[in-house]
């Protein structure tokens, strides 16, 4: 009896064990379901670096283009070589002729605005009687002086008035047209210049592939820039020169052609009245 009952002690004792275990095991599967696996050692040490490495923040922009841009035109000036000393005098004697004219064309009191219709109405009023009072009435003008001083050399002689304007004229034109002749020089010369730079940059450009053993772009940029810097630099200093001559030049045609008008008016009335002496 006894050992039917240790028997049924141990049997029992034994199931409770297995019961046991049988339900550890089960929680255990259940958690781990229901609990995310738990990272490697690989994955949590890489996930580490990462929490640990800062994010890359924005490099302030460097230094160094900025102190290019500053020297920018030096640099360009130096890499265009020698062609650049040419067109930089040629530049500074262009810029200072066209201030000089500039200034002069302003200040000086050529013709004003419809100075020869008005000459004209004072024609038809009063005939020379007009003419001299017009005259005196605009004093100070260049156009004045000049039709002034032709009448007083013309004896009332309609050919001597004619020669004498011609003369008084052309005293003023030399006057008007000073310095156009350097601005004409400065932008027909100034792309030529640019053009030899041009040449001579191709040449070195050339040299450099001839002198290499190996060709890349770096060994014919140097040349290539250069040729490029002297053609632009000529058309710079060109451009300029050739507007403000053709701007200038148009200033002095049209006074030209308001000295012809008046004159002419005036050769008339001394026609007329040479006309009238003789008969």
């Amino acid at each position: 009896m006894k050992f039917s009952c240790n028997q049924t002690k141990t049997k029992v004792t034994l199931s409770f064990v297995i019961a046991l275990i049988t339900i550890f095991t089960l929680a255990g599967k259940i958690e781990a379901q229901s609990t995310p696996a738990a990272p490697s050692t690989e994955s949590a040490q890489t996930t580490e670096t990462q929490a640990e490495t800062p994010a890359p923040v924005a490099e302030a922009p460097a230094e160094a283009p900025q102190k290019e841009s500053e020297i920018g035109l030096i640099s360009l000036f130096v890499t265009g070589g020698w062609s650049m000393w040419p067109l930089l005098l040629s530049s500074i004697v262009a810029f200072g002729v066209i201030l000089e004219r500039i200034y002069f064309f302003f200040t000086a009191k050529l013709v004003r605005k419809g100075y020869n219709q008005d000459l004209q109405d004072a024609i038809d009023a009063s005939g020379m009687n007009g003419i001299e009072e017009f005259l005196k009435a605009n004093d100070g003008q260049r156009i004045t002086d000049v039709l002034k001083n032709g009448m007083e050399v013309s004896q009332n002689d309609p050919e001597i008035f004619a020669s004498g304007i011609e003369r008084e004229a052309g005293e003023v034109m030399t006057l008007l047209e000073k310095g156009l002749t350097v601005l004409s020089a400065v932008s027909t010369i100034a792309p030529l210049v640019g053009f030899l730079g041009t040449v001579s940059g191709m040449i070195n450009a050339f040299d450099a592939i001839a002198n290499a053993d190996q060709v890349n772009a770096k060994v014919v940029a140097g040349g290539i820039k250069e040729a490029l810097i002297t053609t632009a630099a000529g058309l710079i200093v060109a451009i300029p020169a050739m507007t403000f001559y053709q701007y200038l030049q148009g200033r002095v045609a049209f006074f030209t052609s308001e000295v012809e008008e008046a004159a002419n008016k005036i050769y008339k009335e001394y026609l007329k009245l040479k006309a009238g002496k003789r008969a």
